[in-house]
């Protein structure tokens, strides 16, 4: 029997996050685009549209989060090319400036630490391997997922709700005031992916630091 993944479980548990950012983002684009339509809706109607939305939400954000890939998403989060994964910074930048990581523990319990960004990342990665059931990395991980797929579902609603709007004929001021919401959360969830990214990352370290794990590596997802 085919183990579980650990990711794709991570991701079940936020879909109910995204689909609540989905649900505010559309109440915001309709009361700026059709406020009397909240005005003027009935019960029958709100109901209708409750029973819509709660069909149809789930299967647009598994869309929206599906067409990118994890490394567009990483370069997303991070507004750079290579190298973009948290962990790629995590021995130079993240752990150093963590109170809770003596960096020198740390290369005692683990061996020498890379400078080179790729080599940094695989290094850290299979530190997480060790340590990827504790709560505290669990955690991270799940609210690191959570932010970088809500950064990533926002970039083609930046998109696709204005476009959508101009070919339903809406005002020039409903654009730009639906894409400016949407550019506003892919930065607010862009900043939420990076700091729970550091966490994720230095709470594996934080492990390390205090104790010698037995290099047996357990199963555990890309990040």
């Amino acid at each position: 029997m085919s183990k579980p993944d650990p990711e794709r479980s991570l991701k079940s548990l936020n879909m109910k996050w995204l689909v609540m950012l989905s649900s505010l983002d559309l109440v915001v684009v309709l009361l700026f685009v059709a406020p009397e339509f909240i005005k003027d809706a009935s019960l029958t109607n709100v109901a209708v549209m409750r029973g819509l939305v709660t069909a149809l939400l789930p299967v647009i954000v598994l869309l929206l989060t599906g067409i990118l890939s994890h490394d567009i998403k990483a370069r997303l989060v991070y507004w750079k090319w290579t190298n973009p994964y948290p962990g790629c910074e995590a021995f130079s930048r993240h752990g150093p400036t963590d109170v809770r990581i003596d960096m020198a523990v740390l290369k005692k319990n683990v061996g020498d630490l890379p400078t080179d960004p790729a080599e940094q990342n695989k290094k850290w990665f299979k530190l997480y391997k060790l340590v990827g059931d504790d709560k505290a990395v669990v955690e991270a991980h799940k609210l690191y997922l959570m932010y970088r797929d809500m950064a990533a579902m926002s970039l083609p609603l930046f998109v696709l709700v204005p476009l959508c709007l101009w070919l339903a004929g809406a005002p020039v001021s409903a654009l730009w005031i639906t894409a400016l919401v949407f550019v506003i959360q892919l930065v607010v969830c862009c900043f939420g992916a990076r700091n729970s990214g550091t966490r994720f990352v230095c709470n594996v370290l934080s492990i390390h630091s205090t104790k010698k794990i037995p290099q047996t590596a357990k199963s555990a997802p890309t990040v």
